[in-house]
């Protein structure tokens, strides 16, 4: 119990960072209708405080019209409660939690619809021996005005992973156009320490999110997808 401690404990004192990195993904990829990545957007939102909390902000742009913006966010976290309250499990187990929020911008002419499910199971995505990441999709309203926040505004952590630890969740939503949709993420990660960084994106309807712990491990889930109403 001791040894788990002092590794969730070094994972949260190297997890957070706030510097920006850019998405310098320029890979093609296909949807109905066809879509193409464009390079990250100049001009994130005219929300001037936005900017500073976003990670990658990409387009995916079909060859008439406008596009499929997805905006995913740097983390926070590290605690559960402005306390320093760290999450351990009813077993036991403790884990490092981040907080990441996407927004999804529908600029084309047609609804789309976002289907997002994260499994029950957790993922081994990550190197060291038994280690793991659980997702989560709470269903708090995410809004500009809680960027700053601590943990985005999200509150009663506890009693959140408590009754869903073991838990899938899903987001199903349909998005009209010049309409847009904002979620929360939460991740816990067991034994397994680093920077997190986050992010969903989109390859032909197919939803995926990718997750790292700088400076070493990385994975990707497939996790829904959008499709054209």
């Amino acid at each position: 119990m001791g040894h788990k401690l002092i590794m969730a404990a070094l994972a949260i004192t190297s997890l957070f960072s706030c510097k920006r990195e850019g998405n310098s993904n320029t890979e093609n990829t296909t949807i109905e209708p066809k879509i193409e990545i464009i390079s990250e957007n100049q001009t994130i939102s005219q929300n001037i405080d936005l900017e500073k909390y976003i990670y990658t902000d990409t387009t995916y742009l079909p060859i008439i019209g406008k596009g499929i913006r997805i905006q995913n966010s740097l983390p926070k976290g590290g605690t559960i409660a402005p306390d320093g309250t760290q999450y351990i499990d009813p077993s036991g187990k403790s884990y490092a939690f981040a907080v990441f929020w996407t927004r999804i911008v529908n600029e084309t002419n047609t609804p789309i619809e976002l289907n997002i499910n994260f499994p029950s199971d957790s993922s081994a995505i990550f190197t060291p021996p038994g280690s793991y990441l659980k997702l989560f999709l709470p269903t708090d309203n995410m809004s500009f005005d809680k960027l700053s926040s601590f943990n985005y505004g999200l509150t009663e952590l506890k009693s959140f992973f408590d009754s869903n630890l073991n838990k899938g969740s899903s987001l199903h939503k349909i998005i009209n156009p010049n309409e847009e949709h904002m979620y929360y993420i939460a991740t816990l990660s067991y034994l397994a320490a680093g920077t997190p960084r986050a992010k969903l994106t989109l390859k032909e309807n197919n939803l995926y999110y990718h997750m790292s712990l700088s400076p070493e491990d990385s994975g990707t889930m497939a996790v829904g997808n959008i499709q054209f109403k």
